[in-house]
């Protein structure tokens, strides 16, 4: 039986360049981690008062600098928010791209992460959730509902809805995490 990484890196397509846009664009990465020997997603929750996406549930990942590619952007994002080298990301594959309710293109590179301390920026993350990929791939927790009150940008009418403790995983982030199960067969 293949493991999780063979199977992500057999059904997940290579990185891709940017595609054709006039719109700005930003990568993510959505990192697998091993805790207690299960499967996570590792997911950063913003701080109250970001300028960006304030008080959500986020992967690492930022805007494009340059002419820097995808895959590039999705690691030095992660180093800037967590202080994850290179040699601790092992890229298994990407999730495409979306656009972001801001009109921002958005690519998801899916990496495993190596056990390394993490050391979340101040100004960037308030705490990190390793949420079990157990947990995400029950159907029954997910639900399909409007975006927060006060969120901002072109919303989709119905966003889907993840509860996880105190914390909500919703909107661009969900999407991509429904994309990686799709990606797993459920």
């Amino acid at each position: 039986m293949p493991t999780l990484d063979e199977l992500l890196r057999a059904r997940l397509p290579t990185i891709g360049d940017w595609q054709p846009t006039p719109a700005r664009r930003a990568a993510v990465l959505c990192p697998l981690v091993q805790r207690a020997g299960q499967d996570h997603v590792l997911l950063l929750v913003r701080p109250a008062d970001a300028r960006q996406h304030a008080g959500q549930v986020a992967f690492p990942g930022g805007m494009r600098d340059g002419d820097e590619p995808v895959e590039a952007t999705a690691r030095r994002e992660t180093r800037e928010e967590l202080g994850i080298g290179d040699a601790a990301i092992d890229v298994l594959g990407g999730l495409g791209w979306r656009e972001s309710s801001g009109g921002i293109q958005v690519q998801a590179v899916v990496a495993r992460l190596q056990p390394v301390p993490l050391q979340p920026a101040a100004g960037e993350v308030v705490r990190v959730l390793h949420v079990p990929l157990a947990e995400l791939c029950d159907a029954a927790r997910w639900q399909q509902k409007p975006p927060p009150y006060g969120a901002t940008g072109k919303q989709p009418t119905l966003s889907p809805h993840f509860a996880f403790g105190d914390e909500l995983l919703w909107g661009l982030t969900a999407r991509f995490v429904r994309d990686l199960l799709a990606a797993l067969g459920g």
